[in-house]
């Protein structure tokens, strides 16, 4: 089957989490086809091999006493963390910088192109046995309720969180991929760190192992042929690998102490004030996944990956057929030059200042009205960006500009982002009385940070300046300025010991026993970032496919004139004025980070219930619902690569749904 796709067998076959069977890529067509990967969860029949994805035991206690006017709650647990799965994967992604000019860039070239010359950009296999070790969440708390006034309560607490990152890998069978055998890069010095380190190819005669090496004039490691050449010692590792006597690469921190702090002040009969701080740990986010990105790295083959393929400046050397090439039975003589899911080893669970202040008023027996100003600071965030590129922009990348020269560019996982968020929050609310409740939310707020969109802040997007994220600050990908909902319940007040009765039963009976439904929502549009594919400011940084790092130029006003096809400013098929925006050659893009947005969204839910009594507490309700009653047509975000000039500018989606119409009916007794 997969010599009859025209793929290699040591690109798509021999994956051990579908018993050998092959994966058939869907090629990723830059922004035309998103999809550049097919794993073993694809074939349904190979679903009964999944033993446990995250297996997870908790245990917890809290003990309260109450006192004076105190009530202190103290309390503790630990939940563990753990994976177990065989994992197959295969991926291939088509950008357009291979068929673009490195001279010219007004001629960015075509991910289409690219894929119809057969000239790849990125390309990755995993076939690996994931299992990780012992890890958790160890916490504890203790806090105190104080009834200080008849009007005031004050809380005050403190709780601790202690992350022990699982370990990756376990002992497995020879030649079996996926191990404790394996490693992780480390940027703060420059070195390779080995978990465990496996006997030489030449003993174990299968990956993972330490391959034989010779040093050449300027020190590095290079292949060597023990039959004819003279090599180093068998397992004598490159230089900058080391191997950490504890078996595993993540620090643990013990340093997560979150302190919370709250009031809330009764004033007069009818208003309340209440306002809090706390700092809370995400002690969860990424850490299961996070240890898994380290999975068949080298010394083991069981995690391949490649970008930047055939770069015009030559010609191309790498075709989709089995793009993995340079990749064969045993490890490369370092693991210097492999593109894979590295993460920094003094990694920090990141936390969340939160505050808010608000006060709340009940108007009448039924309404209130609550404002309230919400604000957060995040730092340690992760920023899973490309790292190790050239430290300044050329017209190509040069190892020479990378803080180390020897190793190649990569993926690597930082706890260094920030972000912030602040809102103003009104909420009215009526409860059901008089046969009418409703309520009323809008929110007013601003989201920064330096990398929520896309993958960014797990793995795959790029910064444009890794050393600098500051510049890639910017809009979050979720950022809604406006944010506006109102529903309502009306039971419609005619009919039988209704408002409005004829005082005839049988026409009351016809007439009433009615109710309205209704939801409408408005919101901003959401941000998104013009980029330009391909390796363009010449730093080396990831291209194509998933994961463009690179922003436009803006030249001009994209919300003035029209597009070159004459289209007008705003329609389908040109969203923003395309000729404003132009690659950046030799130079980090210009354009802001989500600085523009797509159309805003509107929507209306409706419906109708009708009920038909009979007996004493039994009735017939009929039901008829409308889902975008006005069948509101929203646009969704345009094509925003640059690079791609069949789809730049022009919107290909839709952000709303078509209308819905639903029938139903149900007996209540």
């Amino acid at each position: 089957m997969v010599s009859a796709a025209g793929f290699s067998d040591a690109f798509a076959s021999g994956f051990a989490s579908v018993n050998g069977g092959p994966l058939i890529p869907n090629p990723g067509i830059g922004s035309v086809f998103g999809n550049n990967g097919a794993s073993y969860a694809s074939a349904g029949e190979n679903l009964s091999l999944l033993r446990k994805a995250t297996d997870s035991h908790q245990v917890s206690g809290t003990l309260s006493k109450v006192f004076g006017h105190h009530t202190a709650t103290f309390g503790g647990g630990f939940i563990t963390n753990g994976f177990s799965n065989p994992v197959g994967q295969v991926g291939l992604g088509f950008a357009g910088g291979q068929t673009g000019n490195p001279n010219d860039p007004t001629q960015p070239g075509d991910p289409l192109a690219s894929f119809l010359l057969n000239v790849p950009d990125n390309a990755s296999r995993r076939n690996v046995d994931e299992e990780q070790r012992f890890g958790g969440v160890m916490s504890w708390f203790l806090q105190d309720s104080w009834k200080a006034t008849p009007r005031l309560t004050v809380n005050a607490g403190l709780r601790y969180d202690l992350t022990f990152i699982p370990p990756y890998g376990t002992e497995l069978p020879l030649g079996q991929q996926g191990g404790i055998e394996t490693g992780d890069m480390n940027f703060n010095n420059g070195t390779y760190i080995l978990q465990k380190q496996p006997p030489p190819c030449s003993v174990q005669g299968v990956a993972p192992c330490i391959p034989d090496i010779m040093l050449d004039s300027a020190g590095n490691a290079v292949s060597c042929n023990r039959a004819t050449q003279t090599c180093l010692p068998p397992g004598t590792l490159p230089p900058h690998v080391v191997v950490d006597p504890r078996g595993t690469i993540a620090h643990n921190d013990s340093k997560n102490f979150g302190p919370r702090f709250g009031l809330a002040y009764r004033l007069g009969d009818n208003t309340v004030i209440r306002s809090g701080f706390g700092i809370v740990y995400d002690n969860w986010a990424a850490e299961t996944q996070r240890s898994q990105n380290i999975e068949g790295q080298w010394p083991g083959i069981g995690q391949l990956q490649v970008h930047n393929l055939n770069q015009p400046t030559g010609p191309p050397t790498v075709t989709a057929q089995n793009p993995l090439v340079t990749a064969g039975a045993f490890p490369s003589p370092t693991p210097f030059n492999q593109v894979q899911w590295f993460y920094d080893p003094n990694i920090k669970n990141p936390y969340s200042e939160q505050w808010n202040l608000g006060i709340e008023r009940e108007l009448n027996a039924a309404i209130t009205i609550d404002v309230n100003y919400v604000g957060s600071g995040t730092r340690r965030a992760n920023v899973g960006s490309f790292y190790n590129t050239d430290l300044t922009p050329g017209l190509s990348e040069n190892p020479n500009r990378r803080p180390f020269p020897y190793i190649g560019p990569t993926f690597y996982d930082r706890s260094i982002g920030s972000a912030s968020y602040n809102a103003l929050q009104f909420e009215m609310k009526k409860r059901y009385t008089g046969g009418l409740a409703y309520q009323v939310a809008y929110t007013y707020s601003k989201s920064l940070d330096e990398g929520s969109s896309g993958q960014f802040s797990v793995e795959g997007n790029s910064a444009e300046h890794p050393y600098n994220i500051k510049l890639d600050r910017g809009p979050s990908g979720y950022d809604l300025t406006h944010v506006l909902s109102f529903n309502a319940v009306y039971a419609i007040p005619v009919g039988k010991d209704k408002r409005f009765s004829t005082g005839r039963p049988a026409l009351d009976y016809v007439l009433g026993n009615w109710q309205l439904n209704n939801i409408f929502s408005a919101r901003s549009g959401l941000p998104f970032t013009v980029f330009s594919d391909g390796d363009l400011s010449g730093t080396g940084n990831v291209s194509g496919g998933f994961s463009p790092n690179e922003r436009a130029n803006q030249v001009g006003d994209p919300n003035q004139g029209s597009c070159p096809n004459g289209a007008k400013v705003g329609s389908v098929s040109c969203f923003f004025n395309t000729s404003a925006f132009a690659p950046a050659l030799g130079t980090l893009g210009t354009s802001g980070r989500n600085k523009f947005r797509s159309a805003p969204y509107w929507d209306v839910d409706l419906s109708i219930f009708r009920q038909f009594p009979f007996g004493e507490t039994r009735r017939f309700e009929f039901r008829a619902e409308a889902f975008n009653l006005f069948n509101n047509v929203i646009f969704g975000t345009p094509g925003n690569d640059v690079s791609s000039p069949l789809t730049f500018g022009v919107v290909r989606s839709a952000a709303s749904t078509a209308r819905q119409l639903q029938f139903g009916a149900k007996i209540i007794f």
